[in-house]
């Protein structure tokens, strides 16, 4: 009777997959260069994610796992690394999972280019071996793309980017929400500078009560803010970017 036991966290795991935009894959082998999935000392829920066709135009999907120690012997993760700097858990580093302990780790989805990709997220322990991995797919179709979609402020202290058309249709910038875009022309065009304001985020962050697209570290410092910036134009009213205090690591490629 111990069956129920085991199947009921995976079985929970997939159905809020599948509830939340981002659904399981099949099962089966995938070309990469690590070792097979059975040497795995990380049980990781889904091991394949597909998200079907994303859009800047749209919030990112949420993705999720489930991380379980299937050993005797408790083990430590030392943090992950990635095939591209656009996957990014939400993993606390140095985390220990005892025996049959379950964590579960959301993802954060950063749209770069266009296209299909296929990314690797390999969890790694104090000797940066790996200790399981996860597969991410999706494509990439967006009528306004943001360039970059990340923006971290000690890369880019100016905070400029560009949100253009990729059929050269002119629309117009209405807005952010937070209000911390600042606009170099309000006229229509297929192709808008813009740029962060950081002094109006630190002062949001700062606020007695911050604004809830904030996430904050263990110190209490901002991390990330989403922002949504109103557009015109019909088949893309919203472009999503993600705002960094702090560049992430860069990523070791598998």
């Amino acid at each position: 009777m111990r069956l129920p036991v085991v199947l009921l966290p995976v079985g929970l795991v997939i159905l809020a997959q599948l509830l939340l935009g981002c659904a399981s894959g099949p099962a089966k082998p995938v070309v990469d260069s690590s070792a097979s999935d059975q040497s795995q000392l990380l049980s990781i829920t889904p091991a394949q994610i597909d998200c079907g066709v994303v859009s800047q135009c749209e919030l990112p999907p949420p993705i999720s796992m489930m991380l379980r120690n299937g050993t005797t012997e408790p083990i430590r993760v030392r943090g992950f690394v990635a095939t591209c700097g656009c996957t990014i858990p939400d993993l606390r580093p140095n985390i220990e999972i005892a025996p049959g302990e379950e964590v579960m780790v959301n993802v954060r989805l950063e749209l770069w280019g266009q296209g299909r990709k296929q990314q690797f997220i390999r969890f790694i322990d104090e000797n940066f071996q790996p200790l399981g991995r996860v597969q991410v797919r999706y494509e990439v179709r967006s009528a306004l793309r943001s360039t970059p979609s990340g923006i971290s402020r000690d890369v880019n202290p100016d905070g400029t980017f560009q949100v253009e058309s990729l059929t050269d249709e002119k629309f117009t910038i209405l807005q952010s929400n937070p209000a911390v875009v600042l606009q170099r022309d309000t006229e229509a065009a297929a192709d808008h500078s813009l740029s962060i304001n950081w002094t109006e985020v630190e002062a949001l962050a700062l606020a007695t009560t911050p604004i809830p697209e904030f996430t904050f570290d263990s110190a209490g410092k901002w991390s990330t803010l989403l922002v949504r910036i109103a557009t015109d134009k019909p088949d893309c009213s919203e472009v999503f970017i993600w705002l960094r205090n702090i560049t992430p690591a860069r990523p070791a490629t598998y």
